[in-house]
């Protein structure tokens, strides 16, 4: 197989591979009992923590989303009696967001089994040494800069 042949199997890979996860990302699923959650709504309670935080921009800025999508899901939590959302007595326009303590178990049982799907995922790149590591690092890396372009 020559070169380019190479990159075009590798990119197919991760072509098939991005549609998987994208499905993935796209259906709701019990990640608390008795609760259908997305992914992404499992991952703005991880951003948020049990600390809390000050306010919605922190949140935006950590998940690249826009401050108008972080309010759709934090409502869509709030809902779901997963936060709550303090407004700042001096500037209205502001929100402090915190874990209730159905949140805070959330957050927990997602710690445990992000634990355990990094334990199987480091199995099962035990026979990669870490200068093939650097590597697989650095295409993606690459790959994103070269994907950037497409999200405008």
């Amino acid at each position: 197989m020559d070169r380019k042949e190479l990159l075009f199997q590798i990119l197919a890979i991760r072509r098939e591979t991005t549609e998987i996860y994208h499905k993935y990302l796209s259906l709701a699923r019990e990640y608390y009992p008795g609760e259908m959650l997305y992914m992404r709504e499992v991952h703005i309670v991880m951003e948020i923590r049990p600390d809390g935080l000050d306010n919605i921009s922190t949140l935006s800025e950590r998940l690249k989303i826009t401050n108008g999508a972080v309010s759709q899901y934090l409502a869509k939590l709030e809902k779901k009696g997963f936060i709550i959302r303090i407004q700042d007595a001096c500037d209205k326009r502001q929100y402090s967001v915190k874990l209730t303590e159905k949140g805070k178990e959330l957050y927990y049982r997602h710690l445990e089994y992000d634990n355990v799907s990094y334990a199987k995922a480091c199995k099962l790149f035990t026979d990669f040494s870490m200068e093939e590591l650097d590597v697989i690092y650095r295409f993606d890396k690459q790959f994103k800069e070269f994907t950037d372009h497409m999200k405008d």
